[in-house]
């Protein structure tokens, strides 16, 4: 291709060859340029949004500023802090309900076996040692070369502790109600009772001669409720000529109690009873004075005073039959 340039008032003119190949070349040269000026366009755009607008920037690039990552970075920092504090006070509440938990079984727990829990802490209580290693490492103040992925991991860790502390304790509590609950420690009687005999020496109410009291007499009106002491398995309901109306029922770990001149039994030889279940009346059948429920235990055949083992507060003033 050729082109002719013809200039001013001389007409005169230059001629211009134009081959394919340099139209070729030139065509790819312009390309190039608007490509680098598109890019720098681009770039420079994309400076100016980083800088002036964030949300812009990542809506265009998908990418976040130094300063927004570690605003973030600041911000979770601060979120895994406050999770650790809240974990750590978890953990204390924790040992607090443990401490409680003691204290109840300490009530809850016959006089008898809180001997035998004594010789047996005695027994563990040799001499221990060791290192000290927390079992919660809590990192609530973070330093500068920590990172939020190791604190994280750090505080994955402490929940696992912490929910296997918790499991640790929800099973030794099991164990313990699952042991205390046969345990005749419940007073046979609802409410509204009192005692009008207690174990031990006593004036006998009919020969008014010395005797001994193998139990406690709750004074009741006729037709109040009896309740099993613990769970068991009921090894006498009938008729005595002295204790009237009795139940004697078998408890886990050696133990029996009776319950005596009821007015009515409500459970038969060889029922299997648990903690609270109705099993009879007061009455005032056998060898009594006046209506009234009178309460023994036993351990391994031998009598136990039943102040000793339920889990009441004994009361300050009782009245002698």
């Amino acid at each position: 291709m050729q082109i002719i340039w013809i200039s001013g008032a001389t007409s005169h003119y230059r001629k211009f060859n134009i081959t394919k190949t340099q139209l070729t070349r030139f065509a790819a040269a312009l390309g190039l340029l608007f490509i680098m000026i598109g890019s720098a366009i681009y770039f420079m755009g994309f400076r100016v949004a980083i800088k002036f607008d964030p949300g812009m920037a990542r809506d265009m690039g998908g990418v976040i500023t130094s300063e927004e990552l570690y605003h973030v970075e600041d911000e979770y920092r601060e979120k895994l802090s406050k999770l650790q504090g809240n974990l750590k006070a978890m953990d204390q509440k924790i040992d607090a309900l443990s401490k409680i938990n003691e204290q109840y079984a300490a009530l809850a727990t016959p006089l008898p076996l809180k001997d035998k829990r004594k010789d047996k802490e005695s027994e563990t209580g040799a001499g221990k040692g060791g290192p000290y290693l927390p079992l919660f490492p809590y990192q609530v103040h973070f330093e500068e070369n920590t990172s939020l992925r190791h604190s994280i991991i750090k505080t994955l860790e402490s929940t696992e502790s912490l929910d296997k502390k918790i499991q640790s304790l929800k099973e030794a509590w099991l164990e313990k109600y699952e042991r205390l609950i046969p345990l005749p420690t419940k007073p046979p009687l609802a409410a509204g009772y009192g005692l009008s005999s207690n174990f031990g020496a006593r004036l006998d109410p009919i020969t008014n001669s010395p005797a001994f009291h193998p139990g406690i007499d709750f004074n009741a009106k006729p037709g109040t409720q009896v309740l099993a002491a613990g769970n068991g398995t009921v090894i006498r309901a009938k008729h005595d000529p002295e204790l009237g109306n009795v139940i004697e029922i078998k408890h886990t770990e050696g133990f029996t109690s009776l319950y005596a001149h009821c007015q009515k039994l409500l459970v038969n030889q060889g029922d299997t009873v648990t903690r609270g279940q109705l099993i009879g009346e007061v009455g005032n059948t056998g060898r009594s004075t006046g209506p009234h429920l009178h309460f023994s235990v036993y351990k391994n055949g031998s009598l136990l005073n039943p102040m000793d083992v339920l889990a009441f507060t004994k009361p300050a003033a009782t009245k002698e039959n």
